[in-house]
């Protein structure tokens, strides 16, 4: 097989894989809302948000660091099993140091982050077979085995949703449904463990053990901080709820702002075909002005997208949450202007990928945090749970701003800043009269 149809090959499974969980979690959406109530589903919005934090420090960017040591190693078998099995023990320690913190913290108190002992321990067995899953996905996946690693991850998945609403369905409980969820990873660990036993059985300490563990280190830890400005900032706006607020508020917002992604989840998955065309090309003017132009329609695409949710917003809530959450159904177009804002610099960054300066997408981003918390707690006050997403919007124009202008200074691609400019206050005005 050709190195193309290969490429190809994997990547359909991959896609498939991609796709399939995210509409899956997109589907368990109206089946959670309809069935716990706000507050629970702020507990349900919680675990995810923590969980994907922690697991930053679970993974240490092995992920995308262990890459250039298993194509180095797919001769030696014995390297292969260390590599593997030593990115396991690795988050295992790290998950048994979190759980040992947790255990000694929760002698003195009841609830951390408004979550009571039983979901922590939830939150600590999720990492631990979602951390054998991912490891194994990523083994496979840099082995060239893209069918078995996307069949790990689907298993896990779907077996993981369908117990999780099967005790969703006999007890209407949010702990019921992350007890299935846990049942699912943990089915997937298993099959995990057994696609990828012959290389748990030959491992054994090398001797050069010391040299690889520093080298997948060194290769992996600087694709943490990129990961934790990320999550940092999908938790700000939560943060800052909990901080004024409470969960009712954060269940109410964390529903509005998940069918809010719809649009963006849906660009990101059609646009993700065009990243190599346009890596390929970028040096031509036909390449320049596709870039150019995907990130113009992108923003012209905000206000309609604001539009077309206004006129629809109570339908889309009522069936995707019920009736319970339609009295704050107003904030879901600006919600989604505030998302595309945040969530669009992913389309005009090649600047910093091709000069090899992508350590400034983290200060872009860290900036962002803190004017998103600044601006998130200042309207948040004086407004409301409408205000943090005015403050989060305000942060997610400035990011896109600044974002485009340096990518810009590094490598020109033609950005309009007049029509950021114009997008941006026509989204805000927007986003403004939602509030009247």
């Amino acid at each position: 097989m050709s190195l193309l149809k290969k490429g190809l090959s994997d990547s359909r499974y991959y896609l498939i894989a991609n796709i399939g969980n995210k509409l899956l979690a997109f589907l368990i959406i109206p089946i959670l809302a309809k069935s716990i109530s706000i507050e629970d589903f702020a507990t349900y919005d919680l675990f995810l948000l923590i969980t994907a934090f922690l697991n930053i420090f679970v993974i240490l960017g092995i992920d995308s660091g262990i890459g250039i040591l298993l194509s180095e190693s797919q001769n030696d078998d014995k390297q292969l099993s260390f590599l593997y099995v030593s990115s396991l023990l690795i988050s295992f320690s790290v998950i048994s140091i979190i759980s040992t913190i947790l255990g000694v913290l929760f002698v003195y108190i009841d609830e951390l982050f408004l979550l009571n002992k039983e979901i922590w321990i939830y939150i600590c067995l999720y990492m631990l077979f979602y951390m054998i899953n991912y490891h194994t996905f990523t083994f496979l996946r840099w082995r060239e085995k893209a069918k078995q690693a996307s069949f790990v991850i689907l298993f896990s998945y779907i077996s993981g949703i369908l117990v999780g609403v099967y005790f969703l369905y006999l007890t209407k409980s949010v702990e019921s449904y992350l007890q299935g969820l846990i049942i699912g990873l943990f089915l997937g660990s298993m099959v995990s463990l057994f696609i990828a036993k012959e290389y748990i059985f030959k491992f054994e300490i090398l001797d050069n053990s010391k040299e690889l563990l520093k080298e997948l280190f060194i290769l992996s830890l600087p694709y943490v901080p990129n990961s934790l400005s990320s999550s940092l900032m999908q938790m700000a706006d939560r943060v800052v709820i909990l901080i004024l607020f409470g969960k009712y508020e954060l269940g109410l917002y964390a529903v509005i702002t998940k069918v809010a992604k719809i649009p963006k989840i849906i660009i990101d998955t059609l646009s993700g075909g065009f990243f190599p065309i346009m890596f390929k090309n970028y040096k031509t003017e036909k390449g320049k002005k596709l870039i150019r132009n995907f990130f113009h329609i992108y923003l012209i695409s905000i206000p309609l997208f604001f539009l077309l949710s206004y006129l629809i917003s109570d339908w889309i809530i009522e069936i995707f949450a019920g009736k319970k959450y339609v009295n704050v159904s107003y904030m879901l177009p600006m919600a989604l202007v505030s998302i595309l804002f945040v969530g669009g610099t992913k389309l005009n960054g090649l600047g910093y990928s091709i000069k090899r300066k992508t350590h400034y997408i983290l200060y872009i981003t860290f900036f962002a945090i803190a004017l998103n918390y600044i601006f998130s707690l200042m309207f948040g006050y004086f407004i409301g749970l409408e205000g943090i997403i005015l403050g989060t919007l305000i942060a997610g124009i400035l990011k896109i701003y600044f974002y485009t202008l340096y990518s810009e200074k590094l490598y020109r691609f033609g950005y309009s800043f007049n029509l950021i400019l114009y997008i941006s206050i026509l989204s805000f005005i927007l986003v403004l009269s939602c509030l009247y």
